[in-house]
């Protein structure tokens, strides 16, 4: 469907060459005064980033496109309570992460990926389990910033979905390539600003231009008349249908994205838990600001055919045309920032958990760095295939449904951090029970998708204490500080 009568191809190109040629512009500055000249470096930066630069990142890595364009289709669907639903398990997934990754850097100060903690607590197996589910998540979240980008840019300019796909993937792809995590954070620092110089401007006109915040409350009274549950914060469907599936696959999406883990390894020491909370907390502003649009394409009474066109739509008839250009270098730069990041997190978990483990132990600082930047080439190639292939998609289903995997590893990561006893046998045993439960589930439909995941992270959880008392490990934390996995 399309929001309104296409804007030249051109002005999306324009938005697209200046927006990169900023990008590449500032990778190439960082680029020239970090000296990445090795893998660890490309993955992990100096592990002396300040903390502020670190929560810059987090928080311009988790504003991606669902963060405006989900987050205001979650509250157009469910009305009031989806206000708060989309936006709340995020910050709280970071604020627990905190912890976990004080406790990780203390443990693992040489780590470099999720992998780098598993593979010593949990042997081979669980290694390989949680370097699956991690790359899984990842692939599937890069996968998600091309397809809001490409469908949105697709249905606002006169481009096509496949060219633009490409040409996103391929920016993103660039000047991550130039200095790896250095060129990652540099540039979301950038984005983030510019998507809140945005979004704080256009949002509140939005208001102003309806006649204020009481105005649209009247026009959504009239227009929900013959639905007034959408005007009820707490409905019960809206918490189990929308809330709850949000909460426990995204309350724990920091512990599973290997991004996070990375940002983890290469803050200062002493800034890890502030960097992680103030990066979780510092998004979730923008995200409920987004959600209010939702709310106003419902009180001015859109019907839309694709729930996901809401933030733009109401941007396109409410406002003029250079407020719908804003709103488009708004999500461009969202998109830049965490496919970028996402990227990062997959080629690093190939690099140091695929090739450097199992087909290259040996390999030379010049042969990781060398690898890692093929394997970003090809992982950006296979990803924007695949988004071709799905083309447009409901952005908030697609995000409820990505998190089916992530509760599963949240528990046995925990207890191997603080619980000596955890056995490698009893998490590899519950998390891939719990994954084969949750998976039995979303296909068959048998059961309602927020007790599909409670499950999922609750039978980890039994598994892993039952199986750990049965045949405790023991374990010995001093192991990981004293070996150099890096």
């Amino acid at each position: 469907m399309k929001y309104m009568e296409l804007f030249p191809a051109s002005w999306a190109w324009w938005i697209i060459i200046v927006s990169g040629l900023l990008m590449f512009g500032s990778s190439w500055w960082i680029y020239k005064r970090s000296k990445v000249n090795d893998a660890e470096t490309f993955m992990v930066a100096s592990r002396g980033v300040k903390w502020g630069l670190i929560a810059a990142s987090v928080a311009a890595t988790e504003l991606w496109a669902g963060s405006l364009l989900a987050s205001a289709e979650g509250a157009y669907t469910w009305g009031v309570s989806g206000l708060w639903m989309y936006w709340l398990p995020t910050p709280i997934s970071f604020t627990i992460f905190a912890f976990i990754a004080a406790r990780v850097r203390k443990l693992t100060p040489n780590g470099v990926t999720i992998g780098s903690f598993a593979k010593m607590r949990f042997g081979k197996a669980g290694h390989i389990i949680f370097t699956l589910i991690a790359l899984w998540i990842m692939a599937l979240f890069t996968m998600l910033q091309i397809i809001g980008g490409a469908a949105f840019f697709s249905s606002m300019f006169d481009v096509s979905y496949t060219m633009i796909s490409i040409v996103l993937a391929a920016i993103f792809l660039g000047f991550y390539l130039i200095a790896g995590l250095w060129s990652s954070l540099v540039t979301s620092f950038i984005q983030y600003f510019i998507v809140v110089i945005i979004l704080l401007g256009i949002v509140p006109i939005v208001f102003f231009q309806l006649g204020g915040p009481g105005e649209i409350y009247d026009m959504a009274m009239a227009n929900l008349s013959s639905q007034p549950e959408k005007l009820d914060l707490f409905r019960m469907d809206a918490i189990t249908g929308y809330f709850l599936v949000q909460f426990f696959s995204f309350g724990a999406i920091a512990t599973l994205s290997n991004y996070a883990w990375q940002r983890a390894f290469a803050v200062e020491e002493g800034g890890v838990k502030k960097a992680m909370i103030w990066g979780g907390w510092s998004w979730a502003p923008l995200a409920m600001v987004s959600s209010l649009v939702g709310f106003v394409g419902l009180a001015i009474g859109l019907n839309l055919e694709f729930a996901t066109d809401v933030f733009p739509r109401v941007i396109a008839d409410v406002l003029t045309t250079p407020f719908t250009v804003f709103l488009a270098i708004a999500v461009l730069f969202a998109i830049y920032s965490t496919g970028s990041a996402y990227l990062g997190g997959m080629s690093s978990l190939v690099t140091s958990d695929v090739y450097e483990e199992y087909f290259n132990k040996k390999a030379t600082k010049e042969q990781s760095l060398k690898f890692i930047r093929i394997s970003s080439i090809v992982i950006a190639i296979l990803v924007t295939i695949a988004t071709i292939l799905l083309q447009k998609v409901s952005l908030l289903t697609a995000t409820l449904t990505v998190g089916a995997f992530v509760g599963a590893p949240f528990f046995p990561i925990v207890l191997g951090l603080w619980w000596k006893k955890t056995s490698a046998a009893a998490v590899v045993i519950a998390i891939s029970t719990s994954v084969i439960l949750v998976s039995i589930f979303l296909l068959t439909n048998i059961i309602p998708q927020w007790i599909a995941y409670l499950i999922c992270i609750l039978t980890s959880l039994v598994l892993t204490v039952v199986i750990s008392l049965i045949k405790p490990d023991n374990f010995d934390f001093s192991k990981l500080k004293n070996e150099n996995i890096a």
